[in-house]
């Protein structure tokens, strides 16, 4: 199990530099500007996410061998693309709460990616970025998300309140039940839901199944992922307000 390959050491590794730098920048320049216009690069990126995945669908339903199911956005990280949207441009009832939850998930694919981007994407997608859509949106995309989570405690984009971390579990609760129950549908490995990507872990699941049967295995290994899931977001949670804390201290920003 390689957790960081040389490809990403090459690649991602200067990226999150360049990407520290700019997200000082921003801070430097708009950090006593009204929320309004602090929001404006991350409804950037927002927006970019949003075309790229859209690029990603017409490219799939286009392939010659028909529509991959595995393109459908169900996986973690596909998250983003209703979590940052709905930072950026949510101003309703329940946006600090929306916020909240926001911030948390953009939390947990910041560390996934920078603790195991093997993970996440691959050193082939790396290699063919300029040559296939799908490793350079694959690549982009998880750039630009971790880019987008930067800017959230830089830019005080959201001040934590109560009722954020019930909100966190509730949510990815229910993604986790709506992607396992579509991974089995589907037969489709959406957010490890159907079988584990990690090898030792994997194994570990074909020998319960071999010993208790599959449907069993199955409905133990969903419920243990998706607590597995929620244990992280709520971290996660907890390293997004550690960040802002770091950044703006106990300031509250409107």
């Amino acid at each position: 199990m390689q957790l960081w390959t040389p490809a990403h050491l090459k690649t991602l590794l200067p990226a999150l530099v360049v990407m520290v730098i700019v997200t000082v920048i921003l801070h430097l320049w708009l950090r006593h500007k009204p929320l309004h216009i602090r929001m404006i690069p991350l409804q950037v990126v927002a927006v970019i996410l949003l075309l790229l995945e859209v690029g990603k669908q017409v490219s799939s339903f286009l392939r010659p061998d028909g529509y991959d199911l595995y393109h459908i956005p169900l996986h973690f990280c596909s998250l983003m693309l209703v979590a940052l949207p709905a930072l950026a441009f949510y101003r309703g009832k329940h946006a600090r709460l929306v916020s909240g939850v926001a911030s948390a998930l953009a939390a947990a694919v910041f560390l996934l990616t920078v603790i195991y981007p093997d993970l996440i994407y691959s050193a082939w997608d790396i290699e063919n970025y300029f040559q296939n859509y799908f490793a350079f949106h694959t690549v982009t995309f998880h750039n630009l998300a971790l880019f987008a989570y930067m800017l959230i405690p830089a830019l005080g984009l959201h001040n934590p309140g109560k009722g954020e971390v019930r909100a966190c579990s509730a949510f990815v609760a229910v993604y986790c039940i709506i992607a396992g129950i579509a991974s089995h549908v589907l037969s489709t490995n959406y957010n490890n839901l159907y079988r584990c990507n990690i090898a030792p872990l994997e194994n570990v699941r074909m020998a319960v199944s071999d010993a208790i049967g599959y449907v069993p295995t199955q409905i133990l290994y969903v419920l243990v992922v998706t607590c597995l899931d929620v244990a992280f977001v709520i971290g996660a949670y907890w390293f997004y307000r550690l960040c802002r804390r770091l950044i703006l201290g106990k300031a509250t920003i409107e």
